[in-house]
């Protein structure tokens, strides 16, 4: 059990203090407003040494006025540098305190961490009893868009290394045209779903922003998914040194030149298809910047930025707005272009492991493949649907952060009459999502459907995935076939063939079926379907 002591750091009596225990410790200088986080093995030294660096260096000085000690019978050295990790980076998020740690400590790896995390739970509740946090319980930072997307987040060692070399890229001028008449290289970054190309885009910016090689050029985060961008911003907003009027749409490029775009989900820039309300805005940015509608939103990044560094996966492209995948390699990989390729490899959010993304396009796509087991991963295919909704319940409880979504199979009735049922399933009752940006962290939508414009790019702890009645199996074909008459996307069916609209749907699925970090359950509408999909998933 480890207890919380606090002292009064104003008097200086330190030798006085009385400390419980003579072992290794975790400490919190704050004043109400500012706050240090530290970890010793003699809590007496470092208040000392605390309060005569405070003297000396007059320019960095913080008035603290208490020293909360944290320990305990078991903490050692290296569980106390786990936890000064742990509250640094989440006494961030939750904002109590201006936290003024410079770096977030080390992140070690030791035989008993399991143990020390269940211990760091009931720690938590300690720190709110104490008025240290406002956020009752540490799940709801840790399933935040701020504490996962935070550029303060550690990098693993991939993920740095990618960081690191494309700041060396800009540095060394290679992106540069070679020749007078060639163009700028964009720094294109491809990686599967949950490969963290989201999080090494706001370290990149955050490195950017905070160099001062860097300070004076004109940067920005462009996002196309309003939903994406609002939530970005979000982490941005809450984010000491950055700013949310830093991420931007791609119309927003066409407004001013900038030195170096970072465009995480390229996948998602536009061009003049099936654009809806959309258009207007499209055919004005194309004038504001010179172009004629035969241009498109990569148009823009390419001709409005110096420096273009672009987070790309083809496969998550889910409709004909998209640019093609062929279309954006082609411009990219022409002669008098070129790129600087980058690769992330490395499955983080998924615990399956880097096995998962290729499996789940497989098995929809129909390729010659072999049942795979993930041990790690709570991975089923439901038979009932309210079953399935109650194990989802479930896990929202135990974890917080499980939604259900789904294809546009039904149609949005309650968007004119809220009195009305969107979708019924197996007598269970469910309305589409009532917003798009914000929509995870409305508690109030925990029972609505999430749709594809709210989830691309966002994680889930547990995914509860409906394949609609928009895709059915054909037992006499052997495939896996649309129903045009039960897919209700106008904006996405209209002007375009039954293979690109299969290729869409089953994208669509792909990205609901890749969010889910420790599980993902799926209840398929055709029975044909269903038992096709036996063969791949685990049955409940």
């Amino acid at each position: 059990m480890l207890k919380i002591e606090t002292y009064d750091y104003i008097i200086k009596n330190f030798d006085e203090w009385e400390i419980p225990f003579d072992y290794h410790c975790v400490y919190i200088l704050e004043n109400g407003k500012e706050a240090y986080i530290g970890e010793t093995n003699n809590s007496i030294r470092r208040a000392k040494e605390h309060s005569s660096n405070s003297r000396k260096n007059k320019n960095k000085k913080y008035l603290f006025n208490k020293m909360h000690i944290i320990t305990g019978f078991s903490m050692e050295e290296t569980p106390a540098k786990h936890y000064e990790n742990l509250l640094i980076k989440l006494m961030k998020v939750d904002n109590k305190f201006h936290i003024v740690n410079r770096s977030d400590g080390q992140k070690p790896h030791y035989q008993r961490k399991n143990d020390f995390e269940r211990h760091f739970d009931k720690l938590w509740l300690q720190l709110e009893e104490k008025g240290l946090v406002k956020t009752k319980e540490f799940n709801m930072i840790i399933n935040s868009n701020t504490y996962k997307y935070s550029p303060h987040t550690a990098l693993t060692e991939e993920q740095h290394k990618s960081l690191t070399s494309i700041v060396n890229t800009i540095d060394s001028g290679e992106t540069l045209p070679h020749e007078q008449t060639f163009n700028t290289r964009p720094i294109l970054i491809k990686g599967d779903a949950g490969t963290g190309k989201t999080v090494v885009a706001t370290s990149l910016f955050h490195y950017l922003k905070s160099n001062e090689r860097f300070r004076d050029k004109k940067i920005a985060l462009v996002y196309a998914n309003p939903s994406t961008r609002s939530e970005i911003q979000e982490v941005f907003k809450n984010t000491e040194g950055l700013n949310k009027k830093d991420v931007i749409s791609p119309v927003d490029v066409t407004k001013q030149h900038y030195d170096i775009i970072i465009c995480d989900e390229a996948q998602r820039l536009r061009r003049g298809k099936n654009l809806g309300m959309y258009y207007v805005h499209f055919k004005t940015g194309n004038a504001r910047i010179g172009f004629d509608k035969t241009h498109d939103e990569l148009d823009w990044i390419l001709a409005n930025s110096n420096c273009q560094i672009l987070f790309y996966d083809g496969k998550q492209s889910t409709s004909p707005s998209d640019i093609t995948h062929e279309h954006f390699e082609e411009r990219l990989y022409e002669r008098k272009r070129g790129i600087r390729p980058i690769e992330l490899d490395e499955q983080l959010r998924i615990k399956a492991g880097n096995s998962y993304v290729p499996y789940i396009y497989d098995m929809l796509y129909q390729k010659t493949i072999n049942k795979l087991v993930f041990e790690n991963y709570d991975f089923k295919l439901f038979t009932s649907f309210a079953d399935m909704v109650r194990a989802l319940d479930e896990k929202e409880k135990n974890w917080g952060l499980c939604r259900l979504c789904s294809g546009y199979a039904w149609e949005w009735k309650g968007k004119e009459d809220n009195t009305l049922v969107d979708i019924s399933i197996d007598g269970v009752n469910i309305k589409w999502n009532s917003q798009t940006g914000g929509w995870l962290s409305n508690l109030n939508a925990k029972k609505e459907m999430g749709s594809i414009y709210t989830l691309p790019g966002l994680d889930l702890n547990y995914a509860g995935v409906i394949i609609g009645p928009d895709l059915e199996f054909d037992k006499l074909e052997n495939m896996i076939k649309i129903n045009k008459n039960n897919f209700f996307d106008n904006k996405v069916k209209n002007g375009i063939t039954d293979e690109e609209l299969k290729s869409y749907i089953l994208n669509t699925y792909a990205v609901f079926l890749t969010r889910g970090i420790r599980g993902t359950y799926v209840y398929v509408c055709d029975d044909n379907l269903r038992e096709y999909l036996k063969k791949y998933i685990p049955v409940s």
